[in-house]
């Protein structure tokens, strides 16, 4: 098997992987890097310009995973793109809202790079899904390669890939998966026999806290810092990516406005996309694994976040919780636009639930309050800012912590195992610790471009 990481093998951004099995071409995702613009958000498709792409599997929809599809597509239209059918249906919807933000940061000049693909363009792509259910086996070359999906625990239709040959070799891929419940989604679920190549996500591999602390634990705490904000007249944000975290976020709040932890007659806003991705999971919520089945995020009481100004003052200025995209407070979204209301009053608070990451806004700003500095730039426009609202971060992760991905890799037991999807930290920290529990295995951390034959 040939394998090369097109994606930055070093960073988060643009996962793409190829594997040629027996002269069949295999992708797995095509990811544009949310930290890029323009050409530069691609994987690099240079090292495989002149091999024959037959399949492409599609993990789950968030866009370091699903963004490249079009520019893929393009190159090699006669590829089979898998996936589970509600990764179709968000994928869909995902992708069409990229090609739109693409448009208008181009007409508005917030980006001198036109769309690298129109609503049109899509209609390509969208011909060549293959919807598959989990836990059965499909062909794809028939009598030569089998798959089979497994959920991944990420999010809603995430899966793990499992390819099995013809002369017995198998090879799974973990994609971005969590190995424990979240609030909404189960826990991920494996092969129950070894493998001989483990492809494994590295997303925590850098993180020590995330391994020391539960979930249930951080639930607790959760709730007890939103009660104390609300009880002092504040009003909380809570910034979130829209596919996923958001959806989580929200059945948490409904939990524990059932338990009364929190009033439950305080207000939640929402807004925007995750408005449309919370009414696929409730419409999936039949049809897909389920902590449980009768939940549905609308069944959250929400308001629309308001768009006149007058009103979205008075909803800032009265207790209520905001769950707004995106997650890293990009500028000009709605939640960078909050925070930069809120940051300058102590009754309010700003709380992080999920990655922050350093150089965008939410990680300068999560930064600068647990390092005691004064003040941050957030906004250009409103210069230096007093950090004297309450700033915090509480995990939530959709990913398994580094000991939960070692003891994964030790169960199943692989000859072979590749580390992608993390920064060059995680993979180092993983790798190391991998070597040290499963001594006869072969740990790689390719580079960008790098061909390896296993």
């Amino acid at each position: 098997m040939d394998f090369i990481s097109l994606g930055n093998a070093n960073d988060i951004g643009a996962s793409c992987h190829y594997l040629g099995i027996n002269g069949t071409g295999v992708v797995l995702d095509v990811g544009a890097d949310p930290n890029e613009d323009g050409p530069a958000t691609l994987p690099d498709f240079v090292p495989i310009i002149n091999r024959e792409i037959d399949h492409v599997f599609v993990t789950h929809a968030h866009h370091d995973h699903i963004g490249s599809l079009p520019a893929l597509n393009e190159k090699w239209p006669m590829a089979r793109l898998h996936l589970t059918p509600a990764t179709r249906t968000l994928t869909v919807s995902m992708l069409y809202a990229s090609a739109r933000l693409q448009q208008r940061k181009f007409d508005e000049g917030s980006s001198p790079f036109r769309a690298l693909f129109d609503e049109e363009d899509l209609e390509d792509v969208f011909d060549a899904f293959r919807a598959h259910p989990y836990g059965e086996w499909f062909d794809l070359q028939p009598g030569h390669i089998q798959t089979k999906f497994y959920y991944s625990g990420h999010l809603l239709g995430a899966t793990g890939v499992l390819l099995a040959t013809e002369d017995g070799r198998r090879i799974f891929y973990t994609s971005d998966t969590c190995v424990h419940n979240q609030t909404i989604i189960p826990g991920g679920s494996y092969p129950s026999e070894p493998v001989d190549i483990l492809i494994m996500e590295s997303t925590l591999g850098a993180d020590p806290v995330a391994e020391t602390i539960t979930r249930a634990e951080e639930e607790i705490r959760f709730g007890e810092r939103l009660a104390a904000v609300l009880n002092r007249g504040g009003t909380v944000l809570l910034p979130v990516f829209m596919l996923g975290r958001a959806q989580e976020i929200l059945a948490l709040l409904g939990d524990y406005k059932r338990r009364e932890i929190i009033d439950p007659e305080t207000p939640i806003y929402s807004a925007g996309g995750l408005r449309e991705v919370s009414r696929i999971y409730d419409d999936c919520a039949d049809s897909t694994p389920r902590l449980d089945s009768e939940f549905k995020v609308y069944g959250v009481e929400q308001r629309q976040f308001p768009r006149n100004h007058k009103a979205r003052r008075r909803a800032l200025n009265q207790p209520g919780i905001h769950v707004l995209a995106s997650g890293m407070m990009i500028e000009h979204t709605l939640s960078h636009k909050v925070a930069v209301e809120l940051l300058e009053d102590e009754k309010h608070a700003i709380f992080f639930v999920g990655f922050a990451k350093e150089d965008l806004p939410a990680g300068k700003l999560l930064h600068a309050a647990q390092s005691g500095a004064e003040g941050v730039l957030l906004s250009r426009e409103r210069g230096m800012q007093k950090i004297v609202c309450e700033v915090d971060r509480f995990r939530f992760s959709g990913h398994a912590n580094r000991q939960d991905l070692a003891k994964l890799a030790m169960e199943l037991q692989p000859k072979t195992i590749i580390l992608v999807h993390g920064e060059t930290k995680a993979r180092q920290w993983l790798a190391g610790t991998i070597r040290e529990k499963c001594p006869n295995a072969r740990v790689l951390t390719p580079g960008q471009g790098e061909l390896f034959t296993i």
